[in-house]
């Protein structure tokens, strides 16, 4: 199911590429899917889907939906939902996420803390163990 809710979300359509010949810098938001090519400094903020190609170098913050990271990635990294860190990555950054992949090859540096899912549930069998004694 997974996969599927990541290929619908990139079938909904693009609303922003920032392509490879282009560099951003400030804070950009958006409420859409998000493709970068080129280069992005400061932040970047989407409810949607960003996907960061290869080809992309990214010196900002990013929150997002769900994330595709491919390329150079400097900052820290707050997704929702999925984040899949494809081989060719190299990210440099504090990871939030819901969910991760990490292909063999990437590289990543910093701290990863992952929301919701077996941890939580974890916590709560064990908090409910200890009610009971």
């Amino acid at each position: 199911m997974l996969f599927q809710s990541e290929h619908q979300k990139s079938a909904e359509g693009v609303d922003t590429i920032i392509g490879p010949t282009v560099s951003v810098e400030g804070n950009f938001k958006g409420e859409g899917n998000i493709i970068v090519e080129g280069e992005v400094k400061g932040s970047l903020k989407t409810k949607g889907y960003l996907k960061a190609t290869e080809s992309s170098n990214i010196m900002a913050n990013i929150t997002a939906g769900s994330a595709e990271i491919a390329g150079q990635l400097v900052g820290n990294v707050k997704i929702k939902d999925n984040l899949d860190i494809k081989e060719s990555a190299v990210v440099q950054g504090d990871i939030e996420t819901g969910m991760i992949t990490v292909a063999y090859g990437a590289v990543v540096n910093g701290n990863l803390k992952m929301k919701g899912g077996a941890q939580e549930k974890t916590g709560e069998a064990v908090a409910e163990e200890g009610g009971k004694n």
